[in-house]
């Protein structure tokens, strides 16, 4: 028994946490050494030194999960923490791994799934159940898409995207701005880009839709 870690399991359903010890201690390298049913038991069992990681469900009554970590974090950095949960939800994962949680898995993940969640823990390398990992990307995708497209430019690509929409030459922006020919030829191929667009008429297009030029 030596060899294998100890875990600290804290969940409050007893039932759950008899069903999550045993399916724990069938894992190759890891048993349950002691046990606690909140928030504060985790702060407390981290604390004393017995636990080379804690497992831990996120919501319980009291000191809950989320804010247990803070608290075991300002007493131990090293400490490997799984947050163990039943929601999926993007801001329960952000919540967790903002406040110090290496890792965050789902109560119906498969015994596999667990077993790389520790070893990656206990390695003080993050990990994400499959479903969690999916859930973040949407958002972060969802988040980039909802960037309005004048956002994406700099400030001298929207001066010179304003010359153009007011009918000006090349050569005039460049005077305008005081920058040479080739420097406003390289923020228009950029634009165009960086838009989606393949001509100046559409760049006309743009820089009145959004209102910079008039």
């Amino acid at each position: 028994m030596s060899h294998q870690k100890k875990i600290a399991l804290i969940d409050d359903h007893r039932l759950v946490r008899a069903g999550i010890k045993g399916l724990i201690d069938s894992l190759d390298g890891y048993h349950v050494a002691c046990e606690g049913e909140s928030g504060a038991d985790a702060v407390e069992l981290a604390r004393s030194g017995q636990p080379d990681a804690i497992v831990m469900d996120v919501s319980m009554p009291g000191l809950c999960g989320l804010k247990a970590i803070k608290k075991i974090r300002e007493q131990n950095k090293q400490l490997p923490v799984l947050m163990l949960s039943m929601y999926d939800s993007p801001e329960f994962v952000i919540n967790a791994l903002r406040n110090g949680a290496d890792g965050y898995i789902l109560k119906d993940a498969a015994e596999h799934e667990l077993k790389l969640a520790l070893d990656y823990a206990c390695q003080k390398k993050p990990f994400l159940s499959p479903g969690v990992a999916k859930h973040l990307i949407d958002l972060a995708v969802r988040s980039l898409r909802e960037v309005s497209p004048s956002e994406q430019l700099t400030g001298r690509q929207k001066e010179v995207l304003a010359g153009i929409a007011e009918g000006l030459s090349t050569r005039d922006i460049a005077e305008k701005l005081g920058v040479s020919i080739k420097t406003v030829e390289s923020h228009r191929s950029q634009m165009m880009h960086r838009l989606g667009l393949s001509n100046s008429t559409e760049l006309v297009r743009f820089a009145v839709s959004t209102h910079l030029a008039t």
